[in-house]
């Protein structure tokens, strides 16, 4: 993996995140977003020179291989909260998917409704700061934000607080087999139109499905993915490597697949997940005319399928290459169906987040990479601090054992727990460094630092929100996979560091007309939202991100640089 990002820089044409040349170029009508779930720049660069539709077309605009989620916090939520805000998750708030609530013990869910009784309502409003679609509504009411995602949280984060249409894919959450595409009133208008959109759309698959049962992954696997395929023992689980992956023709082999709740575990884990939902976005921008109107519009897309895939398979292996490979034609489509719009339009796309490899095949590469069991870990952590302090009940909370939360309310009985669980931390061999919350607040990163240059507890200063924070920060060793895969839970691979591998993802800006330029300078994914506001002449407030000048000269507004906005 290093390797590859070392070659990959050297042969880039170096030039700062700042300095592309301006391009002479209509002013777009419809802005694109689009984020591909766990599409790290490793995995991007990887099948680069074996692209063919939409990842070709992306890639010979104004590209950035290696750009950043600057923060630590590299998970969905906090990814794409920073994607259309120009802001960090230290501003957005979103500093995870989930975090403690030290008032009431509970772990909100980001996307979920404060004070709503129904535990399936989702909504923007734990996110603290406003959108790119939100500056475009202040500034023109009349233009159409629409957003639609295989995550509730993707499709929320990317679009605000006022947007007009938000949908995503109602996964197992909602106890049903077989389900399609949902909404919420608490995120955008949810009335009977809306509600018959999405039913003539679920209609239509369904319809579909009843007379062929879906194809999850492509039966025409290039030649270089199926030379990838090799079995693995990931944990206590057992993989063919071949595509399609076993798991998943097992499942498809079983009486009443499409109604047993298996099948979207499988459906969210394969190629057609993001096919399913690149078409109705495609509808949508055609139903929503969007583009046409006096005032620009957004169209919003987050694609899940690279991000279960990835956790699942790995991302080394054949089934991540016929992901890619599924992911590059079906974009194409897309995109050819966005040129019919007949409107002027500019597509930025990138990544919510990295990833690493499954340590076992890391390993076979002569990668240093080892797995923690977190159940063990943490159980280990608050059995020594009970004996130490002679407690009674675990002081410990954790949801990720990268971010603990001590649970005393008592000051001095909280400060040592504190004191003796950093102790415990920093002689575990699996852990690289352990930091408090005194000490990520006070790393705060100097104006103007390169993304690339931040020290570990920098980073994690940019994902630090003083009310939903942790208490202790652990930094694991590099390639370290938290998690054991046994028995029904199938995860072999992750991200959620703060190391480059998990941080590092593509930006890739393409409009007709676009010049071909690859930089190798660290833009980051804060960049996107003031890009898209100055391309299209819009004001915003102060923000961490900076402009990039792509087709037009950057206005000198507030907010900007890094630093410049105080924390």
């Amino acid at each position: 993996m290093r390797s590859f990002l070392v070659r990959l820089l050297a042969a880039l044409s170096l030039f700062g995140a700042s300095a592309v040349p301006a391009s002479a170029a209509p002013r777009p009508k419809l802005i694109v977003a689009i984020s591909v779930d766990q599409f790290a720049a490793s995995v991007y660069g990887r099948y680069l020179d074996h692209y063919s539709a939409g990842l070709k077309r992306l890639s010979s605009g104004v590209a950035f291989p290696v750009g950043y989620q600057s923060h630590s916090a590299t998970e969905t939520c906090p990814g794409h909260s920073t994607l259309l805000t120009g802001d960090h998750p230290s501003h957005t708030g979103i500093v995870a998917n989930n975090w403690f609530d030290r008032s009431n013990g509970s772990w909100p869910y980001c996307a979920s409704v404060p004070g709503s009784a129904d535990p399936l309502d989702r909504g923007p409003q734990r996110l603290k700061v406003t959108t790119l679609g939100d500056w475009l509504k202040a500034a023109h009411p009349r233009s159409r934000v629409v957003s639609i995602s295989g995550k509730d949280r993707a499709a929320i984060m990317m679009a605000g607080h006022h947007a007009d249409f938000i949908a995503w894919w109602m996964d197992s959450t909602s106890g049903k087999p077989v389900s399609g595409f949902r909404t919420s009133a608490y995120a955008a208008p949810a009335g009977p139109a809306i509600q018959g959109i999405l039913r003539q759309e679920d209609d239509s698959i369904a319809a579909a499905w009843s007379k062929s049962p879906p194809q999850l992954w492509p039966s025409d696997v290039p030649a270089y993915c199926q030379a990838l395929e090799k079995p693995h023992r990931f944990g206590d689980i057992d993989v063919s490597g071949a595509v399609p992956p076993d798991l998943a023709v097992q499942a498809a082999a079983q009486p009443g697949f499409m109604q047993r709740s298996g099948f979207l575990n499988e459906l969210h884990a394969s190629p057609l997940y993001d096919k399913l939902v690149l078409d109705f976005a495609a509808d949508m921008a055609k139903r929503w005319r969007l583009g046409r109107g006096q005032a620009p519009d957004l169209l919003a897309i987050s694609l899940s399928a690279t991000d279960y895939v990835g956790h699942r398979y790995g991302n080394g292996g054949a089934e991540m290459c016929a992901q890619v490979h599924a992911l590059d034609l079906s974009l194409g489509t897309f995109l050819a169906r966005i040129d019919r719009l007949g409107v002027p339009y500019m597509v930025v796309l990138t990544a919510d987040h990295g990833s690493v490899d499954a340590p076992e095949r890391l390993r076979e590469q002569g990668i240093p990479a080892q797995r923690v069991d977190t159940t063990a870990f943490l159980a280990g952590l608050n059995a020594h601090l009970r004996q130490a302090l002679g407690l009674t009940s675990n002081p410990i909370a954790a949801e990720d054992v990268q971010d603990l939360y001590v649970e005393p309310a008592d000051p001095a009985l909280a400060a040592r727990v504190r004191s003796e669980a950093v102790d415990w931390l920093r002689q575990q061999p699996d852990v690289d460094a352990v930091f408090t919350r005194d000490q990520v607040a006070a790393a705060v990163p100097p104006p103007g630092k390169s993304a690339a240059d931040l020290t570990v507890p920098e980073r994690m200063n940019e994902s630090f929100d003083a009310e939903r924070s942790a208490d202790i920060f652990v930094e694991f060793r590099k390639y370290t996979t938290l998690g054991w895969p046994r028995g029904s839970s199938i995860s072999v691979a992750g991200h959620g560091s703060p190391w480059d591998y998990d941080r590092q993802v593509p930006i890739l800006f393409w409009w007709h007309g676009a010049p071909a330029q690859t930089s190798g300078a660290a833009a980051e994914t804060v960049d996107i939202a003031p890009t898209l506001a100055a391309t299209i002449g819009l004001p915003h407030p102060a923000i961490d991100g900076r402009c990039l000048a792509l087709v037009t000269a950057c206005p000198p507004l507030a907010g900007g640089a890094r630093g410049e906005r105080g924390r």
